[in-house]
């Protein structure tokens, strides 16, 4: 358990590199012809997954904060675990139906229980798949072309596995994606893939993507900024002031457009953002394109004035615990109102509570938004190891005086 007394947050902080961005890199390196060196690279457990899944298909070193990939013959037959992270089972899965050989891939009793099912019943079309408790097994004599139609208002994960599928099958691949959420993942997928020199191609439901990718040699990580909010946010509802550097562009920028909307100061130039000042008006906020946001900026709806409301956040459910629910969790133990009610989080403020005890529900997201509520109205968090999954060093920004 970790306690923490209120005090502004307030400093300069660097940005963690963003997790998202540095998963699609290892595993596009992975494929790649050439040698791609990634950095900065923060080795959360998403992040190691991601390693763990890309060593049967590359040579990796780990030089200070970089990943040194070069792809080799596949090994024929390969083992990993992806841990708790939903992205690498996804990806790793299409991905290895279609490279020859046979593959174990496990997973943690948490993930276990998270939706699969779609994307298995599309893969089974290219590779023989059997799902066993906390494993997968697949049989791949590799892929000519791919032909897929795909669920995307689940997780958008799906998605991106089947891009990945489609760039290392010999004729590419042309997906059909039957509702969308979470956009902006899917195109940060495309974004990865045009960089290694791919093709990817969006026209209305319809994905048309192809190979073979080639290094472009050095990638750059910029920061995250689903992790960030909960900086920037956790100054505003402190009424303290941050300054968090190497935020340029990729996914959940956004968050900056809702704090300025909500009456907080943002500067944002060079890749720094500047934050200070309280939230002086309620959100009203559609997140189906950024369900990471809803943590931090649900935190921020509890502190701004009026009934905020969080919208298009029914896939929320699906995460590492029930969003809808942990995040209603730490708003009532603060003395919060929170309502769900026909896809929107409804939030009213003040807090009336203080030395919270926070539950964390082995969720990192939530263990932030509890770290962030904890340094604003002082407080307990019950267990810090879900943090170690995206953010390790997360604790440390919080505790800083």
């Amino acid at each position: 358990m970790l306690c923490i007394r209120p005090s502004p947050l307030e400093g300069e902080f660097k940005a963690p590199p963003s997790k998202p961005l540095s998963q699609r890199y290892v595993l596009a390196a992975a494929i790649a012809d050439g040698v791609t060196e990634i950095g900065p690279v923060e080795l959360s457990d998403d992040v190691a997954a991601a390693l763990r899944a890309a060593q049967p298909l590359a040579r990796i070193s780990l030089e200070s904060d970089r990943a040194v990939l070069a792809k080799r013959r596949p090994d024929p037959v390969r083992s990993f675990s992806v841990g708790d992270s939903g992205f690498t089972l996804r990806v790793a899965t299409a991905l290895y139906a279609g490279i020859r050989g046979d593959t174990v891939i496990y997973m943690s009793e948490q993930l276990d229980r998270r939706p699969l099912d779609d994307l298995l019943q599309a893969l089974r079309k290219y590779a023989e798949i059997a799902r066993v408790p906390g494993a997968l097994l697949i049989r791949s004599n590799g892929v000519r072309r791919v032909d897929a139609e795909i669920r995307g208002d689940v997780t958008s994960q799906y998605v991106s596995g089947l891009i990945y599928l489609s760039v290392v099958a010999e004729g590419g691949g042309r997906i059909r994606v039957v509702g969308k959420k979470s956009w902006q993942y899917v195109e940060a997928t495309a974004d990865v893939v045009r960089k290694f020199g791919g093709r990817v191609e969006v026209d209305g439901d319809m994905i048309y993507a192809e190979g073979p990718l080639k290094s472009p040699g050095y990638v750059a990580v910029p920061g995250d900024y689903a992790l960030s909010a909960f900086l920037l946010v956790g100054a505003a509802v402190t009424g303290g002031r941050v300054s968090v550097s190497g935020l340029g562009e990729g996914p959940d920028k956004a968050v900056l457009d809702v704090l300025r909307d909500a009456g907080v100061s943002v500067r944002a130039s060079g890749g720094e953002v500047r934050v200070e000042g309280s939230p002086s008006r309620p959100l009203d906020v559609d997140l189906s394109d950024a369900p990471d946001l809803a943590p931090p900026l649900a935190l921020l709806a509890a502190f701004a004035p009026g009934r905020s409301a969080l919208r298009g956040i029914e896939h929320l459910a699906y995460k590492e615990s029930n969003r809808i629910e942990t995040i209603r969790d730490v708003l009532g133990r603060m003395g919060v109102a929170a309502e769900y009610k026909n896809g929107a989080l409804l939030i009213e403020g003040p807090p009336k509570v203080k030395d919270v005890q926070f539950a964390c529900h082995r969720d990192h997201r939530i263990c932030l938004m509890a770290l962030a509520a904890s340094r604003a109205l002082g407080g307990c968090v019950d267990d810090l190891s879900p943090i170690a999954k995206t953010w390790p060093s997360a604790p440390l920004y919080f505790l800083r005086t």
